[in-house]
């Protein structure tokens, strides 16, 4: 397992964004392991809300 509980750090003098390469390998010889984090539903409804807003707020103002 990649996640043993030891942080991932940088070289000395490197950038911090080294650390999270995910073509470098592990000291100990471990990948990174990515894995998807999906969107929550209501997320996904906040912005279709605020979409169907803006859009009923323009046609309703170039109409007026």
């Amino acid at each position: 397992m990649a996640d043993d509980g030891r942080p991932v750090i940088a070289p000395h003098g490197a950038s911090p964004a080294s650390a999270s390469d995910p073509a470098r390998e592990l000291d100990d010889g471990h990948w990174h392991i990515y894995e998807a984090n999906p969107v929550p539903w209501w997320v996904a409804l906040v912005w279709l809300g605020f979409i169907v807003f803006g859009i009923t707020y323009l046609i309703r103002n170039l109409l007026d």
